[in-house]
C-alpha cells in the first residue's frame, strides 16, 4: 500500500512537471503575440498567385493590393484580368469589371467561391480581423512542423458567425507565425489546409511571404500565393478605398 502511495505521488509529480513545462506560456499569450507580430497599420504588396487544378495548365494571376486598417483595394496586373478590381470596406466586398462596366457586391453563396477560381474563398479574406475573439482556444502540445518547433493550438468556435467551426494551428515557437492551419466543419470534416513559409523580417517582425492553400473538398487542387514585394506602414490616400477609385 505504501509503495502504491509513493508511486502515485511520483506520477503526480511527473505529470505536474510535464504539464507546467508544456504550458509555461498561456494560449492567450501565444495568440496575442501572433496578432502583434502580423499586425500593421498599412501595406502595399505585389502578389503572384498560382492556381493548380487536375489536368489543367497552371493558371497564374498577379495583383497589387493596398491595405489599410479594415479596408483594401486590389488591381489585377496580368493581361487577361487587368479589367478586374476589388474593393473591401470592413466586412463587405465588391468586384468591378471594367470591360462590362459592372460593379456587384459579393454576398450569400458567392462568399464561399474561390477568388478568381483559387482555393482562397471570399470568406477567408473577409474573416481576417479579430478572428481569435470568436473562438475558444486550447493549447494541445508542442510539435515539429517542417523542422520548426511549434505550439499546436486548437480553436473551437464560440459564436455562429464563423466560416469554420474548428481551427488547428501549428505556431512557430520562435517567430509566432502560424506555419500550418487545418480548418474543420462542425462534424469534424477537414475542409482546407493553409501552409506558410519563406519568412522574412520587417522591422523585427516575422512575416511569411509564401502560402499554399488546399481545398480538401476538391480533388488535387492547391493555390500558391507568393508575395513578390511588400512595403509596410506606408501612407495610402483614403481615396483608394472608394467607389470613385474602383470605377474610375
Amino acid at each position: 500500500m505504501r509503495v502504491w502511495v509513493k508511486m502515485k505521488k511520483f506520477l503526480t509529480f511527473i505529470f505536474v512537471f510535464i504539464f507546467t513545462d508544456l504550458f509555461s506560456i498561456s494560449v492567450d499569450e501565444i495568440l496575442k503575440r501572433v496578432e502583434q507580430n502580423l499586425s500593421f497599420n498599412s501595406l502595399i504588396m505585389t502578389v503572384r498567385m498560382e492556381i493548380f487544378s487536375p489536368n489543367q495548365p497552371i493558371r497564374i494571376k498577379k495583383f497589387k493590393a493596398w491595405i489599410s486598417d479594415k479596408n483594401s483595394y486590389v488591381e489585377f496586373l496580368n493581361k487577361e484580368d487587368k479589367h478586374i478590381r476589388y474593393l473591401k470596406l470592413d466586412k463587405k466586398m465588391w468586384i468591378y469589371d471594367k470591360e462590362e462596366n459592372n460593379t456587384f457586391l459579393i454576398s450569400g453563396h458567392l462568399l464561399k467561391q474561390g477568388m478568381m477560381g483559387s482555393d482562397v474563398s471570399y470568406e477567408d479574406i473577409l474573416e481576417q480581423e479579430k478572428i481569435y475573439e470568436k473562438y475558444k482556444p486550447e493549447l494541445l502540445k508542442e510539435e515539429k512542423f517542417n523542422e520548426r518547433d511549434c505550439y499546436v493550438v486548437v480553436l473551437t468556435a464560440k459564436v455562429k458567425q464563423v466560416s469554420y467551426f474548428k481551427r488547428k494551428m501549428w505556431i512557430d515557437k520562435e517567430y509566432f507565425v502560424p506555419l500550418k492551419e487545418e480548418v474543420y466543419s462542425k462534424n469534424d470534416k477537414l475542409l482546407k489546409v493553409f501552409e506558410s513559409s519563406d519568412i522574412k523580417f520587417y522591422k523585427n517582425k516575422a512575416y511569411p511571404t509564401k502560402s499554399v492553400i488546399s481545398d480538401k473538398l476538391k480533388k488535387d487542387t492547391k493555390t500558391e500565393i507568393i508575395i513578390e514585394e511588400i512595403i509596410f506602414d506606408v501612407e495610402i490616400p483614403q481615396d483608394f478605398f472608394s467607389w470613385r477609385h474602383l470605377e474610375r
